[in-house]
């Protein structure tokens, strides 16, 4: 079966490098233990929300689900992409009528989809200055989901969302989009690239973090899967 497959690796490679909501990477590692003792043996430090990685509904509500508690049901879906790539800028919002546009060509968003945004955004990846791209205010600018797409979302029931940004909300100081995604129990994803792989229907998406028991983020390796024949 899997010999008929085209996976995508939806991934950043994590780096001291890469882009991050605050600006600093904080990530590092550390030799513990080299060659001249037999192995090498790293020391990881990270922020949890650091590269490709998982909001789980525990991030904003404490009796919301963690990392550890989501099932490979809800982690191995079909996934729908909507493309706005062509429109990319600081200022796009994903809205209602890019879902429905979407919908007239590939037919309704099944339930149980993971809805992703691609936006473009993926391509200033590694230069941080612009992918978190601050205004004159200081104020973080790139490309987001309207608090109104989020809701049309939920109504489709799917599993959760992603996009290729630091946040489906932008730098918007109450988190619409987290609160009524996270809200209902889905997941959301951020920092995806590789959207340009991806058919716009078709596709699974296998979101696979760390299985953190007390995780309300955490790092995970996303992979897409479509058959060669579409």
């Amino acid at each position: 079966m899997f010999q008929e497959m085209t996976f995508v690796d939806l991934t950043h490679t994590v780096s001291e490098k890469i882009p991050t909501w605050s600006g600093s990477c904080g990530f590092s590692h550390e030799i513990k233990k080299d060659y001249d003792e037999g192995l090498r043996v790293l020391k990881y430090t990270m922020h949890a929300g650091a590269g490709t990685h998982m909001d789980a509904p525990s991030h904003f509500y404490p009796k919301g689900r963690n990392i550890a508690d989501i099932p490979l049901k809800e982690l191995i879906v079909p996934c729908c992409v909507i493309d706005l790539s062509h429109k990319r800028h600081g200022e796009l919002i994903l809205e209602p009528s890019d879902i429905k546009e979407y919908e007239k060509s590939y037919g309704k968003i099944a339930k149980n989809s993971f809805v992703i945004g691609f936006t473009g955004w993926q391509e200033f990846w590694k230069n941080p200055q612009k992918y978190r791209n601050l205004n004159a205010a200081g104020k973080m600018c790139f490309p987001k989901f309207s608090k109104e797409s989020a809701e049309l979302l939920l109504e489709r029931d799917v599993v959760g969302i992603g996009i290729d940004t630091l946040s489906p909300d932008g730098d918007v100081e109450d988190h619409p989009v987290h609160h009524l995604i996270l809200g209902e129990g889905k997941y959301i994803v951020e920092n995806l690239c590789g959207l340009q792989a991806l058919p716009k229907k078709g596709a699974y998406i296998f979101v696979l973090p760390m299985k953190i028991a007390v995780g309300t983020e955490a790092c995970a390796r996303c992979i897409g899967a479509f058959a060669e024949h579409g």
